[in-house]
């Protein structure tokens, strides 16, 4: 009996041992389908000063440790004995410079304020929103915990820092979960952020923790405030680095029910590059005669026609203006288009190659601008027809692009109307007459180019010549 009483108590000592193990595993049960999303996988930038820095620099050299920095970023120069800490913003980042060590160059898009001395920091800390989703396996009480632990000590700051996600004065505003029953209560204590819930979490239930979002629907963030910062990179560019992250909940009593570590992972922003080639196209058509202006471009307001006479049409690299006589003036016109991708558009000067002239007996008809040549730009300035028995001659723009005040966008008339001028310059002078700017991209725009003359009784016969030379600019 005895013998048989120690093997019966021996077996339910073995049962309740197997049945504690058994539990103890049950309450170790681990989470399912966890996973941390980032609004941003790039790492936050941190390299030391190459050299010290003087003030008012537009660039600055740092140690390549791996860190990039990219165009838009504000850069935080940090401060040491005797500097100020600043904030600037970076234009672009050069190509490694090899060396002991090897460097890079930071360009900025203003100068600096101050003096940085090597080996201060320089730092831009990338924030990101992260949505956590997991299931449930063991029911979390009313009163229950989730817990989320970052690596590292998650310094409350916002330097960036290898190792840890720095918290960055997150505030408990900027959590939120769903169901929202999982986080009646919300306390944030670098490097963890911990949930109490007021109702029962169920086995199976999907969970959904925001940190770095104000206002969620269904999991879903929906007004973001990115504060965690990212950890500063550590392995070599194009592979991730990778964190530990720890999902817990607890009972009431804090015994944990459910555990699950998981890896997240950041790495390098790649950088795609493509280039607009610059582009500017201009075209210079000859119109026929028996042309309204106003009708070929509605920005024209004078109404003159082309009157050189029949079968005397203008081409691209010939205009006449045929038989010209005592009280009236003739014209003829070429349209000048520009087409260009240039940021700030384009400009349209104009010269000749000196008086209209009879080059055969050197009688020339007078400039409509009057005077000897230019003697700057636009100088002396467009003038308007004198009256009639009055040589003159000269040219007129009109169209949207053209400087009415400087032109005066109306009709061709003895004494009044539209100013006309001959640029034309003697030595090695250069000057110039603006026609036409336009300040945007352009696509087709169109100036109309009038040439005009009249003679006196008096004016000697011969073949009156000068040649034009026009330039589209684009302002690149």
């Amino acid at each position: 009996m005895r013998k048989i009483t120690k093997k019966i108590i021996c077996s339910l000592l073995l049962i309740l041992l197997f049945g504690f193990f058994v539990n103890g595993k049950a309450n170790a049960a681990s989470l399912s389908n966890v996973k941390d999303t980032l609004t941003t996988s790039r790492p936050s930038a941190s390299a030391p000063l190459n050299a010290d820095q003087a003030a008012s620099a537009t660039q600055i050299s740092v140690v390549d440790n791996g860190s990039m920095f990219l165009a838009s970023d504000s850069a935080i120069l940090n401060n040491d004995t005797g500097q100020t800490i600043e904030s600037t913003t970076v234009a672009s980042m050069s190509a490694q410079i090899s060396g002991t060590p090897n460097t890079r160059n930071v360009y900025l898009t203003s100068s600096i304020t101050n003096t940085h001395h090597k080996g201060t920091a320089v730092f831009v800390g990338v924030t990101a929103t992260h949505t956590l989703q997991f299931t449930t396996s063991t029911s979390i009480p009313n009163g229950g915990k989730i817990k989320i632990t970052f690596p590292g000590s998650a310094a409350n700051t916002a330097s960036p820092s290898a190792g840890t996600f720095s918290f960055n004065n997150l505030g408990t505003s900027a959590v939120k979960c769903f169901p929202t029953s999982a986080c009646n209560s919300i306390s944030v204590s670098a490097p963890s952020i911990t949930l109490t819930t007021n109702a029962i979490q169920t086995g199976g239930t999907v969970i959904y923790v925001l940190i770095g979002c104000t206002t969620q629907s269904s999991g879903a963030c929906t007004a973001y405030a990115p504060a965690l910062i990212n950890p500063t990179k550590t392995n070599a560019a194009g592979t991730s680095d990778q964190w530990r992250l720890l999902v817990e909940t607890f009972d009431a009593s804090d015994i944990v029910l459910d555990s699950t570590p998981i890896k997240i992972a950041t790495i390098d922003s790649v950088q795609v590059e493509g280039i607009v080639e610059p582009s500017i196209t201009f075209t210079i058509t000859g119109l026929a005669n028996g042309t309204n202006i106003t009708t070929q471009n509605a920005s024209c307001t004078g109404g003159d026609v082309t009157n050189p006479g029949t079968g005397l049409n203008a081409s691209a690299t010939f205009v006449s203006l045929g038989a010209l006589s005592n009280g009236n003036i003739n014209i003829s016109a070429q349209e000048l288009t520009v087409s260009t991708n240039a940021f700030s558009g384009y400009t349209i000067t104009a010269t000749s190659s000196g008086r209209f002239i009879d080059a055969a007996r050197g009688f020339w008809i007078t400039d409509a601008n009057g005077g000897d040549g230019l003697t700057a730009n636009n100088t002396p300035a467009p003038a308007v027809l004198p009256a009639t028995g009055n040589p003159a001659f000269g040219i007129h723009p009109c169209g949207a692009d053209v400087a009415s005040g400087t032109w005066a966008n109306a009709a061709t008339a003895f004494g009044s109307g539209a100013k006309y001028s001959n640029p034309w310059n003697t030595g090695v002078n250069g000057y110039y007459a603006t026609l036409a700017t336009y300040s945007q991209p352009a696509s087709s725009r169109k100036t109309e180019v009038e040439y005009a003359a009249t003679v006196s009784s008096t004016t000697i016969a011969g073949t009156y010549k000068t040649f034009f030379t026009f330039v589209a600019t684009g302002t690149f």
